[in-house]
């Protein structure tokens, strides 16, 4: 995913606390991680990292996000935005393959679009007997020669930390909100 799957900014929630996000570049292409302990149920976390059509709705950057196909396990996804740093701005936009390994793994590749690469996963792992988890991004990314060698890793990750915080702010969101009222018989 493009979200997945940027610079940290403070956010009122516990995860800010623990997010962690490095960016190295090697040649072309740069080397995400982003990290952050996330206190919520299993359900809610997989449900919000695989809501395709709604990560617009929390994700900073990404303007649109569609389910196209699915097949199994197995889903294509149209993703378009932009990533930023300081005054430059550079629209993106993949198709990309997830396959989905419920409820402790995401991974995305590439199909086409104005990145020359994208790999990505998402693993969750539980922490302990506790209702913590850490949710882990790794990706490898090689943006299309537009935007200037110096500026990628940077620009990797102020972006990809921007839009980590958006999912665990959501995640935490909606680990909070009260239970729907059971239906009367």
């Amino acid at each position: 995913m493009l979200c997945a799957p940027l610079a940290l900014h403070a956010v009122d929630t516990r995860a800010e606390e623990t997010l962690k996000v490095e960016a190295t570049r090697y040649g072309d292409t740069v080397q995400v991680n982003a990290r952050a302990l996330v206190k919520a149920p299993i359900a809610i976390i997989w449900s919000t990292l695989t809501d395709y059509d709604h990560l617009p709705d929390f994700i900073p950057g990404l303007e649109k996000s569609r389910l196209v196909e699915r097949h199994g396990n197995r889903a294509t996804i149209e993703q378009s935005g932009y990533a930023h740093l300081w005054l430059f701005r550079f629209p993106l936009h993949a198709t990309v393959e997830v396959t989905e390994k419920p409820p402790t793994s995401i991974r995305t590749r590439l199909l086409h679009g104005n990145l020359k690469r994208l790999e990505g996963t998402y693993d969750i792992k539980k922490i302990a007997d506790s209702e913590t988890y850490l949710l882990h991004w790794s990706g490898t990314i090689e943006p299309e020669a537009n935007i200037p060698t110096f500026l990628a890793a940077p620009l990797m990750r102020k972006n990809i930390a921007e839009q980590f915080q958006g999912m665990i702010k959501e995640i935490e969101r909606r680990a909070n909100l009260p239970p729907l009222p059971t239906p009367p018989p």
